[in-house]
């Protein structure tokens, strides 16, 4: 017998850091090989880390919610073989194994960090549940959705109806009024994860010295071409939305503009025009805001680029993009109209120097040949930064989608 040290690898690019989230083998069980073992979140996504040999997990070198560093002991494995032999990892950092707890129950609030998902979290604020008042039933006391489902169903029975006249008996006001807890404090959460990588992204954005232009295209032969492909797309399983004209006739206008596809570096006094057009979707999800690529758009076609992207919002929602899909983006589009918005204010994502938005289709009145008529119409704008473009190359990219959505068919042929 021996112990194998496995340290936290670096499963994306320059990862730092990674909080565990779920241990899938707890300490004492029999893990094999390439079995996955652990559930991790990075700074984009959730990732199940695989076990490196076959054994017992014997220790664990944090409990759910710890943040690890990279390169920093994970776990300890027990072979049947030979490895080198290593010290076992601090008490303080190996958890204890908790028995099952029993259903949730509303208890005393108590202090310290609460143990939730960003997307538990949201569901307790919606429900008006305050998760210190919440025993979680997740591995080391963490709050499930259910946990937070029941303790909301819990804290709203009606009165019992009276034995007499079937009517709901009279409850005082201090029994029937909704008492907050005796101690509420404000929960104090560390900023990590995918919301400390949006905050920083953010951050950098503001340095950006950006220029916008808004603009809108009728969008009847959008429509059209949408619908005659609709149908057909969806007998093979893919669903088809307007975003896939978007990418195609941003592609075409990139390179009309290569100024519009290109990184600044401002430190080495460089301009890089990129010759791929990888275009990052902005997706949202219950954790946060991620941005899947899409690689090499200008070479695939709207059938491809559905699919593509169903298959990237499947994953996003999951957190489960793999980290070379969230990366080498060269320009990125992001949907308000996904949202119902009419329109939005983009916001560049360094080192990529521009971006385009889209709201959604309204029916408006336009003039046609002159004359005042009811069609349906897409707000879009793009915003770049000004340190290398300027207003006449940020108007040439946007006129440029404008016309070509207003005739699509000569997106469609392009690839």
């Amino acid at each position: 017998m021996s112990d194998y040290q496995f340290n936290l690898p670096d499963i994306g690019e320059g990862l730092g850091e990674g909080e565990i989230v779920r241990w899938l083998i707890e300490p004492g069980g029999a893990v094999k090989a390439d079995q996955a073992m652990v559930e991790v979140e990075t700074d984009k996504a959730l990732v199940e880390i695989p076990a490196p040999v076959t054994g017992t997990l014997k220790t664990v070198g944090g409990a759910v919610g710890d943040v690890i560093a990279v390169g920093t002991l994970l776990a300890v494995i027990e072979t049947d073989g030979e490895a080198t032999p290593v010290a076992s990892p601090e008490p303080t950092a190996e958890p204890a194994v908790t028995p099952p707890s029993p259903a949730p129950t509303t208890v005393a609030p108590r202090s310290g960090r609460v143990l939730a998902a960003p997307a538990t979290r949201k569901l307790a604020v919606e429900l008006g549940v305050d998760l210190t008042a919440v025993q979680g039933s997740g591995p080391q006391g963490r709050i499930t959705r259910e946990d937070v489902e029941q303790a909301a169903a819990g804290s709203g029975r009606p009165p019992a109806p009276d034995a007499d006249t079937g009517a709901p008996s009279p409850q005082p006001q201090s029994a029937t009024a909704r008492v907050a807890p005796p101690d509420r404090v404000d929960e104090v959460v560390a900023l990590r994860g995918l919301r400390k990588t949006i905050a920083e992204n953010m951050t950098a954005s503001l340095q950006v010295p950006t220029i916008i232009d808004w603009h809108q295209c009728e969008a009847t032969e959008l429509i059209a071409a949408r619908d005659s492909l609709k149908e057909e797309f969806a007998a093979q399983g893919v669903k088809l939305t307007y975003l896939p004209f978007f990418i195609k006739a941003c592609v075409v206008a990139l390179e009309r503009v290569p100024s519009m596809n290109a990184v600044l570096d401002m430190d080495k006094g460089e301009i890089v025009y990129r010759k791929r057009f990888n275009i990052g979707i902005a997706t949202a999800t219950e954790a946060g805001l991620i941005v899947p690529v899409v690689h090499d758009a200008d070479l695939k076609s709207i059938f491809d680029l559905a699919t593509e992207i169903n298959e990237l919002a499947e994953l996003s929602r999951s957190r489960k993009v793999p980290p070379d899909r969230l990366a080498n983006g060269t320009f990125t589009i992001t949907n308000f109209g996904s949202y119902g918005s009419r329109m939005g204010t983009p916001i560049i994502r360094p080192p990529e120097v521009a971006i385009g938005g889209f709201g959604a289709i309204r029916d408006e009145v336009i003039p046609v040949d002159g004359v005042p008529a009811v069609r349906p119409v897409l707000p879009l704008c793009a915003a770049t930064d000004h340190r290398l473009n300027d207003g006449e190359h940020l108007w040439t990219f946007v006129r440029t989608v404008t016309n070509l959505l207003e005739e699509p068919t000569r997106i469609l042929g392009y690839v």
